[in-house]
């Protein structure tokens, strides 16, 4: 598989506010979302991460593939249930827009190791609570989870 392509299309990618530059998570740089570039670490976006940014960058830490168990429950948990729900869609796509800033706050923090690490252990516990069948409250903790890494 060539590792070619542009930063927007990219997980590591998200664009900062002025919509021009893209943020490089993996090599913590600015880059321009047009600059074609070839890249060891460049994944397409949605090739497998599917927008779970959060515990992408958890599993990225903890050195797990991107087809772990955490994020397969989590990817099933958001496809077969809260797509499902009411407010379903605005969750997730308010998420999306949010996700790739919080997680680009995380990397820029002195602390990073410490939130990813706690982050990740909270997202164990989220997975176990959906695979004993407790949509709802899975659903509370995780929202509970973002708002809080929000304020990063």
């Amino acid at each position: 598989m060539e590792n070619y392509g542009r930063c927007k299309d990219c997980e590591y990618g998200s664009p900062l506010d002025s919509g021009w530059r893209w943020s490089c998570e993996w090599y913590k740089t600015l880059e321009d979302p047009d600059e074609v570039r070839d890249c060891a670490h460049y994944r397409r976006r949605g090739s497998g991460s599917g927008g779970c940014f959060l515990t992408t960058a958890c599993c990225v830490y903890k050195g797990l593939d991107d087809d772990c168990h955490e994020l397969q429950v989590l990817r099933k948990f958001r496809d077969e249930y809260i797509k499902r729900q009411p407010y379903g869609e605005e969750l997730i796509s308010n998420y999306y827009a949010e996700a790739p800033m919080i997680v680009k706050a995380i990397n820029s923090s002195v602390e990073r190791d410490a939130i990813l690490e706690d982050t990740y252990q909270k997202i164990v516990s989220i997975v176990k609570i959906i695979e004993e069948g407790k949509n709802d409250e899975a659903v509370i903790q995780y929202m509970m989870l973002f708002h809080k890494l929000s304020k990063i």
